[in-house]
């Protein structure tokens, strides 16, 4: 994961991206050198200006997704309110016991569960698709990625001399197509992965982005041997440029028919 700890700054998430070791999905020659020129440079943190990183020519935008269901246009988020609430239970519990007890800067991973109601200390279950859908992974990426979007044309003006990219951190599940069985081929799941869904790349093809680093936080594939995911054998991070963000096995998804892997 690239994503590890709740209180990490945006310059060690795009740390962790651009140092792994990870196998890097890439389609062209170009991507690749592009890839070795990316992991090679030397980078500085922008965030206070904007885009968030820059090198001698390259820079990079970086923004979050996931495939939670909102309201009020993305500011409510019950997963994010979910995590800060489960971050302050464990900061409470440990602050009852001396000083001393814990290491002074202990690193917490606060994860919360959206179906628990503090004030009545109860549980309500609910249905995972209320919860996280791929009409909810679409619509949270239209809307973030459109407001980086509409910045390009400052970027591009406040650095005239480098190519943009955009790094998108993906905390959405896996989403494949609905079928009958259960069992489903390496072909149909990489290829039911969002780059090769026109409904998201539709709003680089016209855009001044050079090229997209998507980077998977949570895609996994959960298998009776491996029920945790840890065998999984997809990309967990895609370098793709303006040639490549339409290719021949690029389709219009029908959102109806996604359904989540963690089903």
């Amino acid at each position: 994961m690239f994503k590890m700890f709740n209180n990490e700054t945006e310059w060690e998430i795009f740390q962790n991206v651009i140092q792994s070791n990870k196998p890097v999905f890439v389609k062209s020659k170009k991507e690749k050198l592009l890839l070795k020129k990316i992991k090679e440079s030397e980078w500085n943190d922008n965030t206070s200006t904007r885009p968030d990183f820059i090198a001698n020519d390259l820079m990079i935008e970086m923004f979050e997704i996931d495939d939670i269901v909102t309201t009020k246009k993305g500011k409510n988020n019950p997963q994010r309110k979910a995590n800060a609430r489960a971050l302050r239970t464990v900061e409470n519990w440990m602050s009852e016991f001396p000083e001393g007890t814990f290491h002074p800067n202990p690193v917490i991973i606060g994860n919360g569960d959206t179906r628990y109601n503090p004030e009545t200390d109860s549980f309500t279950p609910d249905d995972s698709i209320s919860h996280h859908n791929y009409g909810a992974y679409l619509n949270n990426f239209k809307r973030i990625c459109q407001k980086h979007l509409d910045s390009v044309d400052a970027y591009k003006k406040n650095y005239p001399n480098k190519q943009l990219g955009f790094l998108i951190v993906d905390d959405s599940t896996y989403y494949v197509r609905k079928k009958e069985t259960n069992r489903i081929s390496t072909r149909e799941a990489v290829f039911s992965l969002p780059f090769f869904d026109k409904n998201f790349m539709k709003l680089f093809i016209k855009s001044e982005v050079d090229f997209v680093l998507w980077a998977f936080n949570n895609k996994y594939f959960y298998t009776k041997e491996h029920p945790h995911g840890e065998e999984s054998f997809l990309p967990e991070i895609v370098l793709l440029t303006k040639d490549n963000y339409y290719s021949k096995h690029s389709k219009r998804f029908d959102i109806s028919s996604m359904m989540s892997l963690e089903e």
